[in-house]
C-alpha cells in the first residue's frame, strides 16, 4: 500500500508540473485568440510531437501538420478543377489554404504532447523566438498586430501563472494546510533571538511587520530580511503558573538577524528552532536501524507525556518540559508516559547543553567538553562499530594521532580524511574503559560534496575531561590543557560538566579557582599531584554563562508540532491566496537581487533535477504540501519568464517596449544576437543549476 501511495505521489507531481506549464501556455493561447492572432501550435512540453489531436482530425500519434496540408492542398486542387483555373497557377495562397481548411472543417490550431517534457511553447503565425525575420504578411499574423495586442499576448503567460499560484492557495487553505506553526520550539545560546527576549512557546504574530502563519514562512522571512539591522517581533506569549496554563500575553520585542557564520552569502538567522509536541513521534521502530529504545530514558511512537516532574501536561505544553530543563541543573526529567497500550510508565528524560549561534563552539570561560557520540544513520560506515554515548578521546589518521578532539575538528579531520581516502581509528570511552575502533572509510555523503562517517555529535556533559581550550579566553590564559581532568570549581568538588557550568556561574567578583589533573592515554591520573589555577574571566564570558541553556537528549524522539491552517470561507482562503502569492512572489524577487549583490550564493539554487527531488518529498508529506508546492513553482516561474532576459517573456517584453518607444521594432539581426546571448545565459544557468542539483544529490 505504501509503494503505491508513492507511486501515486510521483505520477501526481509530474501531473502538477504539466498542469502548471499548460497553464502558462493558455495565458498565450487565450490572448492570441483573444487579440486575433493565429495559433498554430499548442504545445506541451520541446521536440518533436508524440501525439497531437487537432478539430476536424481527432487524436492521433506524431504531429498532424503535414497530413492537414496535403488535405488541404489536395481540397484546393480539386477546386481548381471544378473551377477549370489554368494549371500554371500552382502555389496556394494563405487565403486559400483558410478557406479550405473552414470548408473540411479543420482546425487551425494543432494541441500537441512532445517527447521533451520540460516546459511548453504557443506557436503563433509571424512569431519565431529563434528567428525573428520569421514575419508573415496574414493579417492574423503576430507581427501584424499594434504593440499593444503583443503584449497582452506575451504578458498573458506570467499572469496566468501568479492567477494559477493563488488559485492553488486557495485551494490549500480549503482543504487545510498542515504546518509546524510560527512558534518557538528552542532558543539557541547568545543568539539574537535570546538576546532579543524570545523564549520558548512564543507564538510570531509579526516579523517585520508581516504576519506570520507557519515556521518555515518565518525563517523564510528571517534568511531574506533586508540588512542586518533590529526589526520589529510581535509574539504571543503563554503564561504558566506553577505548571499550570493562565493565558497568553502579548509582547513586542526587537530581534537583530546576522549570518550564522563568516559567509558573506549566508542566509540571515535569529538562532530558533520548531516548537515540539509532548508525545512520541510518529514512526516505525523498525526505521530507527540501530538505534535501540530505552523505556527508561527514551520516549516511544505512540506514546503520550501526561505529566513533567510531576506537573500534569498535555502535548501542546512542551514550554513547560522546556522550563524545566532549565530548573533541572542537569539532572534528568522525569516524565510520566502512557503507552500504546494504555500502560504508564516513568522516563528519566536525559538534559544536555543547548549549543551556541554561530560559530563560536560551545564553552565555559574557554573549556570545551568532549564531543560524544549520540546517533548514526543506517548506512553509516561506524553504525557497527561506535555506540550512542561513546566519549570520542582521540582519532588516528594516517598513523597521526590526534588527542581529545573538539566537536568541531571530529567533523573536520574525518571529512579530510574522506578527501585524502586514509581511514580512520577512533579512541572512544565506553563504560569507563577506553577502546580502540580500527578502520573506518568515511564514504557516507553527509553535505554539499562532503563526505565523512556520519556520526551525530553532542556534547558531553559527564566527566568533565576538556576537549579543548579557545584561544584568548579566561580558560587559555590560566594555562589549562586538552585533556584536563577538572576535580574542583572554588574548592567544590565537580563530578560533571553541570557542577563546573553552575559553580563558573556563581563565581563572584570574576574569578574562579580551578583544579584538574592531566590524563594519559587509559584516562587515569598522571599523576597524583593535582594543579590549580584561576580564571579571571570576561564580562563576556560571565554573561555567556548566564545564558548557558539546556535542552534534551536529540534522541528523545518528540514530533515537531502540526496545525492546520484552514477555512471554510472561501473569500476568506482566496484573501489567503492572494497573500501567499504576493509574499512568494516579493520573496524569489529579493532572492534574486541579494544573488545580484553577492549575498546569496547561487548554489542555493535548483534545476530540473533538484525541483523534481524536492518536489517528490514534499509529496509523499500529502496533498496538500504538493499542492503547496505546485503553488510555488508557479508563482516563481512566473518571476522566472519574466526576467528581461532574451528568449523569455520579459525579453520579448522588452523588445515591445523599445519597439513602442523608438517607433520601430529591433532590427532582425539585434533581435537574433539578443536571443542567441539569452539563449547561452538560459543554458548556462540550465547546466550550471542541474550540475548542482546532481552534486548535491550524488556527491
Amino acid at each position: 500500500m505504501e509503494y503505491l501511495y508513492n507511486a501515486l505521489a510521483i505520477a501526481a507531481l509530474v501531473f502538477g508540473f504539466g498542469f502548471v506549464v499548460f497553464f502558462h501556455e493558455l495565458g498565450h493561447f487565450v490572448a492570441a485568440k483573444w487579440v486575433g492572432i493565429r495559433v498554430e501550435q499548442f504545445a506541451i512540453g520541446f521536440g518533436h510531437a508524440v501525439a497531437c489531436w487537432r478539430k476536424g482530425m481527432g487524436f492521433m500519434w506524431g504531429s498532424s501538420a503535414k497530413r492537414v496540408e496535403e488535405l488541404l492542398k489536395a481540397h484546393i486542387l480539386a477546386k481548381r478543377e471544378r473551377e477549370l483555373q489554368p494549371r500554371e497557377h500552382v502555389g496556394f495562397t494563405p487565403e486559400e489554404m483558410t478557406a479550405a481548411a473552414a470548408a473540411l472543417g479543420v482546425g487551425e490550431t494543432e494541441y500537441r504532447i512532445n517527447w521533451i517534457p520540460l516546459g511548453g511553447y504557443v506557436k503563433m503565425l509571424g512569431q519565431d523566438d529563434l528567428n525573428p525575420a520569421a514575419t508573415s504578411d496574414d493579417p492574423r499574423s503576430y507581427n501584424r498586430k499594434s504593440v499593444g495586442a503583443r503584449m497582452t499576448v506575451v504578458s498573458a503567460g506570467v499572469i496566468m501563472n501568479v492567477i494559477l499560484a493563488a488559485l492553488l492557495f486557495m485551494g490549500v487553505f480549503i482543504i487545510g494546510h498542515k504546518v509546524s506553526p510560527a512558534m518557538v520550539g528552542a532558543v539557541w545560546t547568545n543568539s539574537p533571538a535570546q538576546l532579543g527576549g524570545m523564549d520558548v512557546g512564543d507564538r510570531v504574530l509579526q516579523f517585520d511587520g508581516r504576519d506570520e502563519h507557519s515556521f518555515t514562512g518565518l525563517m523564510l522571512d528571517i534568511a531574506l530580511v533586508r540588512e542586518a539591522k533590529s526589526v520589529p517581533v510581535k509574539v504571543q506569549r503563554p503564561v504558566y503558573a506553577n505548571g499550570k496554563f493562565g493565558g497568553y500575553e502579548t509582547k513586542e520585542l526587537e530581534v537583530h538577524p546576522v549570518r550564522p557564520s563568516d559567509d558573506s552569502a549566508a542566509f540571515y538567522a535569529i538562532g530558533i528552532q520548531a516548537i515540539a509536541d509532548l508525545r512520541g513521534a510518529d514512526i516505525k521502530l523498525k526505521d530507527l536501524g540501530d538505534l535501540k529504545l530505552d523505556r527508561a530514558t527514551d520516549i516511544f511512537p505512540g506514546d503520550r507525556i501526561t505529566a513533567v516532574n510531576g506537573t500534569m501536561v498535555k502535548p501542546e505544553d512542551y514550554p513547560v518540559f522546556a522550563e524545566a530543563l532549565q530548573r533541572s541543573s542537569g539532572k534528568p526529567v522525569e516524565l510520566t508516559v502512557i503507552d500504546r497500550q494504555g500502560k504508564k510508565h516513568l522516563v528519566k528524560a536525559a538534559v544536555q547543553f543547548q549549543r551556541f549561534f554561530g560559530d563560536t563552539p560551545f564553552n565555559m570561560a574557554g573549556l570545551e567538553p568532549q564531543p560524544v557520540v549520540a546517533g548514526f544513520p543506517l548506512e553509516s560506515p561506524v553504525k557497527d562499530k561506535l555506540q550512542r554515548g561513546d566519549v570520542i578521546c582521540a582519532m588516528f589518521i594516517n598513523g597521526e594521532k590526534k588527542e581529545y578532539p573538539s566537536v568541531e575538528e571530529v567533523s573536520n579531520l574525518t571529512s579530510d580524511a574522506a578527501d585524502r581516502k586514509l581511514k580512520v581509528d577512533f579512541q572512544v570511552e565506553r563504560d569507563g574503559k577506553r577502546e580502540t575502533i580500527p578502520g573506518t572509510v568515511p564514504n557516507l555523503k553527509i553535505d554539499k560534496g562532503k563526505r565523512g562517517v556520519g556520526i551525530q555529535i553532542e556534547l558531553s556533559t559527564g566527566r568533565p575531561v576538556v576537549a579543548d581550550v579557545i584561544a584568548g579566553s579566561a580558560a587559555a590564559h590560566a594555562g589549562i590543557p586538552r585533556g584536563a581532568l577538572i576535580t574542583s570549581v572554588n574548592d567544590v568538588e565537580v563530578k560533571n560538566w553541570f557542577d563546573v557550568h553552575r559553580l563558573l556561574k556563581s563565581a563572584a567578583n570574576s574569578s574562579a579557582t580551578i583544579t584538574y589533573v592531566e590524563l594519559d592515554d587509559a584516562g587515569h591520573p598522571k599523576s597524583q599531584t593535582a594543579k590549580t589555577v584561576k580564571l579571571e574571566m570576561s564580562k563576556e564570558e560571565r554573561e555567556t554563562l548566564a545564558r548557558i541553556r539546556y535542552t534534551h537528549d536529540p534522541m528523545l524522539l518528540l514530533p515537531e508540532r502540526i496545525e492546520s491552517r484552514r477555512t471554510h470561507n472561501p473569500l476568506l482562503a482566496a484573501k489567503w491566496g492572494v497573500i501567499e502569492t504576493r509574499d512568494m512572489l516579493r520573496q524569489f524577487y529579493v532572492t534574486l537581487r541579494r544573488l545580484f549583490q553577492g549575498r546569496v550564493s547561487a548554489s542555493n539554487f535548483m534545476g530540473p533535477v533538484g525541483i523534481l527531488h524536492a518536489g517528490s518529498i514534499f509529496a509523499f508529506r500529502g496533498w496538500d504540501w504538493l499542492i503547496w508546492f505546485l503553488a510555488m513553482i508557479s508563482a516563481n516561474l512566473a518571476v522566472v519568464n519574466f526576467l528581461p532576459i532574451p528568449i523569455v517573456d520579459g525579453g520579448l517584453f522588452l523588445f515591445l517596449i523599445i519597439e513602442k518607444v523608438s517607433g520601430r521594432p529591433l532590427s532582425p539581426r539585434m533581435q537574433t544576437v539578443a536571443q542567441i546571448v539569452g539563449l547561452a545565459i538560459i543554458l548556462s544557468v540550465f547546466l550550471l543549476v542541474t550540475y548542482q542539483d546532481i552534486r548535491r544529490l550524488i556527491l
